[in-house]
């Protein structure tokens, strides 16, 4: 018995309900515009936005009013759109998935315990340094934690110092450009050539360190930890008061730093001297 005919309609019909990745437009839009406006800092009009993401301004003011709705975005009384508070829960949850080693997180509540102060961890994401978790010490006077995330100033940060004296040239010198030179305190590094010669003197002994150049009163000193290639993959520090971290002594903070970074980086497999 022969098959029916199969009509060319049916045959259009099947090619267009063939299975293929769902893919539902205005989502797709909606997450454009999102993820553009996060890059704004002060936000932008629906005018602004419609001609960048190539969108329908009537179709923009849609997305971008169903966003406000649902908590992701703002609109100002200048008619300015920029994040909601609801991409704080997205920020927060991402960066709680962030996966730390144990052997890292190990390595700095050890070093909090040891110093009494708070410790640090930092590393390189896919092109800038973030922090990846703080530990408070005990101390009655202490520095606070600091969130996990985007680590802004890196060259006025003992682990910003670490990192960058440690990075490629090219990584190095986008992160710079990305993030200028900007004065934090009276002590902050703002030439170029001057902090080259910082970022040297951090990979000739060791060590880096912060000496109020991030926030008034408050000193840092970091090293680095290193993989198997003896490449630089994140950087430990310890923070605290400034008065009280020259009273330990800036020298002796290093050398314990160095000891605690080189006994995590033979954890993770570094093996020379």
């Amino acid at each position: 018995m022969n098959p029916p005919a199969t009509k060319a309609s049916d045959v259009n019909t099947a090619k267009a309900e063939a299975p293929r990745g769902t893919r539902i437009q205005s989502v797709a839009r909606s997450c454009q515009l999102l993820l553009w406006l996060a890059e704004r800092h002060h936000g932008a009009m629906a005018k602004e936005a419609a001609f960048a993401n190539q969108i329908s301004l009537p179709t923009t003011y849609h997305l971008l009013n169903t966003l406000v709705e649902q908590g992701l975005l703002t609109k100002d009384a200048q008619r300015r759109y920029t994040l909601g508070s609801g991409t704080a829960i997205l920020a927060q949850a991402y960066l709680r998935g962030t996966s730390v080693p144990d052997a890292f997180l190990t390595a700095v509540r050890k070093l909090a315990v040891r110093t009494n102060e708070t410790a640090y961890l930092a590393d390189w994401g896919e092109h800038d340094i973030r922090v990846l978790a703080s530990v408070e010490g005990r101390s009655i006077v202490r520095v606070a934690e600091v969130a996990a995330g985007p680590y802004e100033d890196g060259h006025a940060r003992a682990n910003g110092k670490v990192l960058l004296a440690h990075a490629w040239p090219e990584l190095r010198d986008g992160y710079l450009e990305r993030h200028p030179l900007r004065r934090r305190t009276r002590n902050t590094i703002c030439d170029r050539v001057t902090l080259d010669g910082e970022l040297e003197r951090a990979r000739d002994r060791g060590y880096a360190v912060d000496n109020e150049e991030y926030e008034e009163g408050v000193a840092c000193v970091g090293a680095p930890v290193f993989d198997h290639d003896g490449q630089a993959v994140a950087a430990i520090s310890v923070s605290a008061p400034a008065a009280r971290l020259h009273r330990i002594g800036t020298p002796e903070l290093g050398d314990l730093l160095m000891q605690h970074a080189l006994d995590l980086s033979r954890e993770i497999g570094y093996s020379r001297k």
